[in-house]
């Protein structure tokens, strides 16, 4: 309500080919505008001020300014005119504008009424963030986008710089991720003609959602013709240590690679030889203090020369790009879809822990409240910069540009056919267990303190633990502290693996995740999960509910009563064909395919990427990375790491310094008018002159000893004349002393 109205408001107060323009950017007479069909879904973040545009422009026009239209964008709007495509371009350079004679006052009682409008705006955007974070922690219910098996059953309006529904000079939408019209051709990701270019954040052997799905997406594409390069982390042999099982190591890319494709032919039954995939690799650093990979350069510069820049997938793009300061990936590849994998605002929050010793301390410190709204600032940022479409696996993740929320994960064939020998006798023992990378804020806090909280009431319980990680020592601890409940921990193994064959139950308590890839390979196999109702499992909650057994985030009882049902359930069940074919990675593609559509609405452009706010948003994230200093600050915040402020100074000293002394003797010499100059001269002159007369032995007391009148004012006047060179020394040591 407060954008239609802020939309009226600013619409009513600008004159000429805007005036009268509807929401969707059509004129009110043209007949079948699809104002039912722009109708913004509940809960989505509207734009902090966009009214405040309408008295920007008025600005503009207003008074005689400077605008950098390169900044602000092409045209008047985003868009082009409003609901028109065929609006005159504007050249992107600095345009000089004049005042009108009749314009009237700047601030008039619209201008005044916009202004307010848009402060009503940002209010509602904060209630609707409030909103969206507690329906990501559990409190609220958040409703998925896709109704059906990946299918969309609504348009979405592609949103710019974390919210705008609308374009912020027309007040009309430019995009719509949705059913009508026609995608655009950049867009269509279904011809077998396309190349796909997929960059993720882990590699194999570290066996993490963002080192299994990635490489499993890039082998079902290459399997049906679709020529796919993998671009993955190289980690340097200390890095390697911390996060491969057992301490496993690579000396070399080709090491690691090989290791990779034994995997596929193994576990996928795939051989990545014979099909068109490439893969390549890109520097990176292991920062343990955030359990995470991050580039330590460009990816792109991984590419080979002839490797094709059509589609880019970037596997976590909030994480890729938070400090990439290299070429915009849009300016690189025509289409570019980014699959947000992690939710980073309660991931940073749930380290409690504090060591006085660690580089980590400032950020552990810092409030939770300002971690999520930085990191909500940074990554709509960067999703905006340098994504189409930015693709959520779930609602748990925070409102995002051009966003859509679908499940485009699948499980492998393997996991498939397991759950096809449900029935035999190795799968009919039954018992509980959980599997997950051994990191706290992965579900195992969860799951030992509800183990924990429930205490009697799962009296005699036995859970087998699978996992391998940087926290695995502190979980140990925390398991054997348990009383009543039992729970074995293990090193992590593959989820195929035969020891989790006979288990019927996945106990799965995570809240952490946006969408957990064991829950989908259990359900696969034909085991029932115990599962939070969260915003992360909507997936499983509505398309398997027969399957899941939930629990309310926190509720102890819950979780011991969802216990006891699943486990009561009896062994595991094959899957009907439905739910089977919907966990196969040919489903997760084509749902992949649906959601990356773009569906220009009005304008010229065909890429949100194009768009003004996009583009601003690059080049302020760009302009900030790429100064050295302020990156290294930032990473030093965020991630701990050590700023080396000794090697800046020292570098400052041998250039910077020096070029300071030198601006400032420009700048001095700039300063000093002519008439100081010319002052300056006189009084060195009389100066002299009372030398000459007062101080003994002098010229001019010579001269008039001799009694020569005449050649003693001679005398006096040559001795009081100054070279140029003599004055600058004077002047020299003047400002010496």
């Amino acid at each position: 309500a407060g954008m239609a109205w802020s939309a009226a408001v600013s619409a009513s107060a600008v004159p000429g080919p805007l005036a009268g323009r509807t929401l969707a950017g059509q004129s009110s007479s043209v007949p079948g505008s699809p104002l039912a069909f722009l109708a913004p879904p509940p809960l989505q973040l509207p734009a902090l001020a966009v009214p405040l545009a309408s008295p920007l422009r008025r600005l503009r026009r207003g008074r005689a300014a400077v605008v950098p239209l390169a900044v602000l964008g092409e045209g008047s709007s985003e868009g082009g005119s409003a609901g028109s495509s065929s609006g005159p371009a504007v050249a992107s350079e600095t345009v000089e504008q004049s005042t009108p004679q009749n314009e009237p006052d700047l601030w008039s009682w619209q201008m005044g009424l916009s202004v307010m409008s848009g402060l009503i705006g940002s209010m509602l955007s904060a209630t609707a963030f409030s909103r969206q974070r507690e329906a990501s922690k559990g409190k609220l219910r958040s409703p998925s986008s896709l109704s059906g098996i990946g299918v969309s059953a609504s348009a979405r309006i592609v949103q710019q710089l974390g919210g705008s529904l609308l374009d912020a000079e027309a007040q009309s939408p430019l995009f719509s991720l949705g059913p009508v019209p026609r995608c655009t051709a950049a867009s269509d990701l279904r011809r077998n003609d396309r190349h796909f270019t997929i960059i993720t954040t882990a590699a194999l052997p570290w066996l993490t959602g963002t080192a299994v799905n990635p490489l499993l997406r890039a082998l079902n594409l290459a399997r049906h013709g679709r020529p796919v390069v993998l671009v993955v982390p190289w980690l340097e042999v200390e890095d390697q240590a911390q996060i491969f099982a057992a301490g496993q190591t690579f000396a070399s890319k080709d090491e690691q690679e090989e290791t990779i494709f034994k995997w596929c032919r193994e576990r996928a039954k795939i051989d990545p030889a014979v099909l068109p995939l490439k893969i390549r690799w890109y520097g990176a650093k292991y920062v343990h203090n955030v359990r995470s990979i991050f580039p330590s350069g460009d990816p792109a510069l991984a590419l080979g020369q002839d490797d094709p820049r059509d589609v880019l997938i970037l596997e976590e793009p909030e994480h890729l790009c938070w400090y990439h300061h290299g070429t915009r990936w849009p300016e690189l590849f025509r289409h570019v879809v980014g699959i947000i994998h992690t939710n980073y605002q309660d991931y940073l929050i749930q380290k409690k822990d504090v060591d006085l010793d660690s580089d980590y301390l400032a950020p552990a410190l810092i409030p939770d409240e300002i971690k999520e709204a930085s990191v909500f600032a940074a990554t709509t940022w960067v999703c905006s910069a340098y994504c189409d479409v930015n693709i959520k696996l779930s609602s748990t993740i925070m409102p995002l540009p051009n966003e859509v929320t679908c499940n485009v994960h699948g499980c492998r064939d393997e996991f498939l056919e397991i759950g096809d020998m449900c029935g035999k006798p190795e799968h009919q023992a039954g018992g509980a267990y959980y599997l997950g990378k051994a990191s706290l804020q992965k579900g195992w806090g969860e799951l030992l303190e509800l183990l924990e909280k429930a205490g009697p009431l799962l009296e005699g319980l036995h859970i087998d633990g699978y996992g391998s990680g940087a926290d695995q020592n502190h979980i140990l601890k925390s398991v054997a502290a348990l009383e009543h409940a039992s729970l074995k921990m293990s090193n992590g193994i593959d989820h195929a693996n035969e020891v989790i064959h006979p288990y019927s139950v996945l106990i799965n308590a995570s809240t952490s995740d946006v969408l957990c890839t064991v829950n989908v390979e259990a359900l696969a196999m034909g085991k029932r999960c115990v599962l939070a109702r969260h915003p992360s499992n909507n997936f499983f909650e509505e398309h398997f509910s027969n399957r899941c057994h939930f629990f309310e985030v926190g509720d102890a009882v819950g979780f011991a009563n969802a216990v006891k049902n699943a486990l009561a359930a009896g062994p595991a069940q094959q899957l009907p064909d439905g739910q089977r074919h919907a966990l196969t990675w040919d489903a997760a593609c084509e749902r992949l395919f649906c959601a990356a559509e773009v569906r220009v609405l009005s304008g010229r452009f065909q890429r949100p990427s194009e768009a003004a706010a996009s583009r601003l948003a690059y080049r302020l994230h760009h302009d900030t990375m790429k100064d050295r200093l302020i990156l290294d600050v930032i990473k030093g915040a965020t991630l701990g790491t050590k700023t080396p402020w000794g090697e800046y100074l020292n570098e400052w000293r041998r250039e910077g310094l020096g070029k300071l002394k030198v601006q400032a003797r420009l700048m001095e010499r700039e300063m000093r008018p002519d008439h100081l100059l010319e002052h300056e001269r006189y009084i060195m002159e009389r100066i002299k002159e009372l030398a000459g007369n007062m101080i003994p032995n002098s010229p001019s007391q010579r001269g008039r000893t001799d009694g020569d009148t005449g050649a003693a004012a001679r005398d006096t006047s040559v001795s009081t004349e100054v070279t140029d060179g003599e004055l600058e020394q004077a002047s020299d040591r003047r400002r010496g002393s």
